[in-house]
């Protein structure tokens, strides 16, 4: 037999472990002298140390590895807890991948963060017609849904009729629960009657107000699209510009179907010079 410390070495595990699951009942020694309370061990107890070392590693809990030790179970049950704990990695594996994608991407946003201020473009656009719909939708509302509806309706060839898929974002801030936006293409016609399209929707002719407008054309990727806005944000407020009216997306290229990323859109902030009242008025 062993002390608890040569055992410890035999095993390469510390007497703090071997104390701590014999505390728990997980694996004891084979003697324990009254008198002194020395534990002792044997080598043939190895195994078992070996077997919850191993469960350990894979990841198991000390009471599931309690029921593989003591208690007498099926090889149909151990298999089903280690598939379960398999399961749960390759979880976490691609929870962190997940991570990894987004530090990456914001990696990738510090360094183009100059870059795009400086891709910022300041263009007059002329007053604009517009066919298409307000809506306020909520959470449980796809805005994806109405999107498709009114491309599918408005599918005018050759550019005749229709210009591009805009969308006009009228909330002042950004809710939670609602959002405020207005969809519709551009008109190349002269006119244009109301068109009803599903559940109801109908689709009705304004005028978009001439706007000086400072523009960004982000890359496809999501993130790029947040970056763009700062981009804009961060140009405004260096020039000593303001905002002046809701944001409006601009689809220069149209996504081909439903959750297709491959499309460019131009983020088009309507601005206006920076003056003393428009300073004293934000003060108030």
């Amino acid at each position: 037999m062993y002390s608890i410390g040569e055992f410890s070495r035999v095993a390469q595990v510390s007497k703090r472990l071997l104390r701590y699951y014999n505390e728990i009942g997980l694996f004891q020694p084979i003697k324990v002298e009254p008198a002194s309370g020395h534990r002792y061990y044997s080598a043939t107890q190895l195994p078992t140390l070996n077997r919850i070392l191993a469960l350990k590693e894979l990841g198991l809990s000390l009471d599931q590895i309690r029921r593989f030790i003591k208690d007498d179970i099926s090889l149909e049950e151990i298999q089903g807890m280690l598939l379960i704990k398999k399961a749960e990695l390759e979880q976490q594996v691609l929870d962190e991948l997940k991570r990894i994608r987004t530090i990456e991407s914001r990696l990738k946003q510090i360094k183009d963060r100059e870059t795009y201020v400086r891709d910022v473009v300041v263009k007059q656009v002329p007053q604009q017609r517009l066919i298409g719909v307000r809506k306020t939708l909520s959470n449980s509302e796809s805005g994806d849904n109405l999107c498709w509806s009114v491309m599918n309706a408005l599918s005018g060839e050759n550019g005749s009729t229709y210009g591009a898929l805009t969308i006009v974002l009228h909330e002042d801030g950004v809710s939670s629960d609602r959002t405020d936006i207005e969809l519709g293409r551009l008109l190349n016609a002269t006119s244009h009657a109301p068109l009803t399209i599903c559940d109801g929707i109908t689709l009705t002719e304004r005028s978009l107000p001439e706007e000086t407008m400072a523009t960004f054309i982000p890359p496809a990727a999501s993130c790029a699209k947040l970056l763009g806005y700062n981009a804009i944000g961060e140009w405004v407020e260096a020039n000593q510009y303001t905002f002046a009216g809701p944001v409006r997306l601009v689809f220069l290229r149209l996504p081909k179907q439903s959750g297709d990323s491959d499309f460019v859109t131009e983020i088009q902030f309507p601005i206006r010079k920076r003056t003393v009242e428009l300073d004293l008025l934000s003060i108030n």
